[in-house]
């Protein structure tokens, strides 16, 4: 519980741009995904943090058309991919942020432009992937990677 309300926080404050967090309006929540499974990898820069990921993913999607996949890790860490759906298909996104909280300030993870992408199944009809890869740029690379164990995601 208390995970999923720190992904709902995050996601609300670290939603716009730095100069705009503090603005008063920002886009509604149009819903959230919980998938349960098995976190296969997580690496920001040049630190491998799959062994502290764990089993969930958090998908939430914005009124303004960005979504953001939220990966849990060990000692209050969290790494978020955000951007936009490509076509409209809602399974590959563009992405144009990354997000990294290393577990030492709730207030002040890292946000950071990027460029990559982020992509996955249909949950609904089983088991999929989410796979995400972004570079910020100053070149460094975060990605991660995580399978669904085929139940239909926790809203």
């Amino acid at each position: 519980m208390r995970k999923t309300i720190l992904i709902s926080g995050l996601a609300l404050a670290f939603h716009l741009p730095p100069g705009l967090a503090g603005a008063a309006e920002r886009p509604a929540v149009l819903g959230f995904q919980a998938l349960e499974g098995q976190c296969l990898e997580v690496v920001a820069g040049k630190d491998d943090l799959t062994a502290g990921c764990g089993p969930k993913v958090g998908i939430m999607r914005y009124a303004d058309g960005r979504t953001g996949f939220y990966f849990l890790l060990a000692k209050d860490r969290m790494l978020t991919f955000s951007g936009f759906a490509k076509g409209g298909d809602r399974s590959t996104y563009a992405l144009d942020r990354v997000i990294y909280n290393d577990g030492t300030s709730a207030t002040k993870p890292m946000v950071a432009s990027a460029s990559g992408a982020c992509s996955h199944g249909d949950p609904a009809k089983g088991p999929v992937t989410v796979r995400c890869k972004g570079r910020t740029p100053q070149g460094m690379v975060f990605s991660a990677t995580f399978r669904s164990n085929g139940k239909p995601p926790k809203q």
